[in-house]
């Protein structure tokens, strides 16, 4: 019966949704209803939530692999390249204002 139960509910409310609270609100009632004993109920609140995080982390993983394939067909540069770029312009920045330093009025070198 318990192991029924179980395929049911994970099959039927997808594990990942469920939340703590709530597997032990369905596996009170269960108790209530005498469906299951407690040290039962206690099982499967535990094999409900364990299959929740795996199922969660499992989904997390394959949601940022799908968006760093997305990215990587994109013409997007990285969080390095971007500060290669900035520390560049910044330097090309240093040697302009130097050379308009050295100039007078008329364009030409002092």
């Amino acid at each position: 019966m318990l192991e029924e139960i179980r395929k049911n509910l994970i099959t039927g409310l997808g594990a990942v949704l469920l939340t703590k609270d709530k597997i032990e609100e369905i596996t009170r009632r269960l108790v209530d209803e005498a469906r299951l004993s407690r040290a039962d109920a206690d099982r499967l609140a535990d094999e409900l939530f364990q299959a929740g995080e795996h199922q969660w982390s499992t989904m997390e993983t394959a949601i940022k692999d799908g968006v760093r394939r997305t990215l990587s067909t994109m013409d997007i540069g990285s969080r390095q390249e971007l500060e290669k770029l900035k520390a560049k312009v910044s330097s090309l920045q240093k040697r302009v204002d130097l050379l308009e330093d050295t100039r007078d009025a008329s364009g030409l070198p002092r």
